[in-house]
């Protein structure tokens, strides 16, 4: 699956960029880190916000995104 993410909001995760990329090839999937994906209003919040094949998603944390993402897989089979 290739997820867009915000780079401002993975920034700051404790493990920044690399660690969020790093998770999301682990599970196969695609990641892109694109500046910004016009979701200013969640990003301003704090939380993580990424766009699955089409689909946008925001999560509190890297953790909460991966399960989101696991989900819909699991959907798609």
């Amino acid at each position: 699956m290739n997820i867009q993410l915000c780079k401002k909001s993975v920034e700051r995760l404790p493990a920044g960029v690399p660690g969020a990329v790093s998770a999301l090839r682990e599970r196969e999937h695609t990641p892109i880190v694109k500046d910004c994906l016009n979701r200013c209003q969640r990003c301003d919040l704090g939380g993580v916000i990424a766009v699955a094949d089409g689909t946008p998603l925001a999560a509190p944390t890297l953790e909460a995104l991966l399960d989101d993402l696991d989900a819909l897989v699991a959907e798609d089979l």
